[in-house]
């Protein structure tokens, strides 16, 4: 991994220097990924998730400090928590036990006011819309996509119940796009294209619901694992023909600003203003750990139920474990699974998690009571390295605040 410029060299300048500046193929690598993240807004089009104008929920404060606990390292060795987050390329994290934060610090420039990017966690917060929708009466989990999105009919999704979208149990395979940059992966299938953050090629889709409507089917419906952005943009699509508003809008009224957020949110947008459902959204490290404690009160916070209970019920139960074994995933959580468009423990703590690229982490364990919430820029090819290591913090914290 070749560091070369310091952060504070990249985009800095009117203009920036030759090599600072950030471009399709480069900003997916440090020190580039770190500035891209903070300043998605800055390089491609976005639109707000309003907060709301009702009053701020408070995040109370305990007189303890934990950034000198001892942890594994890298090397396996007992190592301070802030020399680890350090060596993983953490941005900034937060720990909440029994809903009062016990640590929080920001680093590389990054600060409590800053909007990143959370990734595939983008993921759980459409899959928690979902459920709210669906305890509304206006979904329903065991209909068919195309039940309620009619152009879906005879595509490779359309007649994938929402259950399996949102369990990643579809039977797609993603088109091959041979001209994009190595170190974006096959996994974006076309995403970064469709946002600007990749040079489209020939092939490339020019909008998500043209990605959603070219997926090419492979095999049956409910019998593997298989993880994929197509399945949450079908969702995505599936709310917004329900609801009639965008996505932006349903998270602004649902999410947002019951939660009671500290600050705007955004989504990354293709050119007909459809939100990356599955990995676009951009929002403040405080209010990624408001949606957690949500999720560890079962959704009761800022006094009133905000996620159906029953919904963080069945995350909590978890997926398919046989399906999840057979996956990549498995290798950093062994004995785990995939429900509901989060990742499920099945440890005597309840751990379970919503997961990005690039190292962003919400865990949450309801029997330590406790969340941890981290940003990070962390490159790499998938599986990733440090898979492993975060997932081992997340349990030793929660070993340390059960005990």
């Amino acid at each position: 991994m070749q560091d070369i410029q310091p952060l504070e060299a990249v985009m800095r300048g009117f203009p920036p220097a030759p090599d600072g500046i950030i471009h399709a193929n480069n900003w997916f690598e440090l020190p580039y990924l770190r500035w891209s993240l903070m300043n998605r807004a800055r390089m491609v089009r976005t639109v707000p998730v309003w907060r709301g104008d009702g009053p701020v929920a408070h995040l109370g404060r305990k007189e303890q400090s934990i950034a000198h606990t001892p942890v594994t390292g890298l090397d396996g060795r007992t190592v301070p928590l802030e020399s680890l987050l350090a060596s993983v390329e953490i941005d900034a994290c937060i720990v909440l036990h029994q809903g009062k934060i016990v640590y929080e610090e920001y680093f590389h420039g990054m600060q409590p006011h800053t909007q990143h990017g959370s990734a595939s966690i983008s993921k759980s917060y459409a899959a928690a819309l979902a459920g709210i929708l669906a305890y509304e009466g206006l979904l329903d989990f065991n209909r068919e996509a195309a039940y309620y999105v009619d152009e879906m009919r005879g595509t490779a999704m359309g007649d994938a119940t929402l259950q399996q979208l949102l369990d990643m149990q579809v039977g797609i395979v993603r088109p091959g796009l041979q001209s994009r940059a190595e170190g974006l992966g096959p996994q974006d299938g076309g995403v970064f294209e469709i946002i600007g953050l990749a040079e489209p090629g020939p092939s490339s889709p020019k909008n998500f619901y043209e990605f959603i409507l070219r997926k090419e089917r492979s095999g049956e419906h409910g019998v593997r694992f298989y993880y994929d952005n197509g399945p949450p943009e079908a969702l995505a699509w599936v709310m917004k023909r329900v609801c009639g508003a965008t996505l932006s809008d349903l998270v602004s009224k649902y999410l947002f600003a019951p939660l009671g957020m500290e600050r705007d949110g955004s989504y990354s947008i293709d050119s007909t203003g459809a939100e990356f459902a599955a990995g676009g959204l951009q929002l403040t490290l405080r209010d990624l750990a408001r949606f957690g404690e949500a999720l560890r009160c079962e959704g009761f916070w800022n006094g009133r139920q905000i996620i159906p209970a029953s919904f963080i019920h069945e995350v909590r139960r978890g997926g398919n474990r046989e399906m999840f074994s057979q996956s990549r995933f498995a290798a950093a959580m062994p004995g785990g699974s995939y429900h509901n468009s989060f990742y499920v423990a099945h440890d005597d703590v309840g751990g379970f998690m919503a997961s990005g690229r690039y190292g962003q982490r919400l865990y949450v364990s309801p029997q330590a009571e406790l969340v941890v919430a981290h940003f990070a820029s962390a490159p790499g090819p998938s599986p990733h390295p440090f898979e492993r290591p975060y997932v081992r913090l997340h349990r030793e914290l929660a070993e340390l605040f059960r005990s």
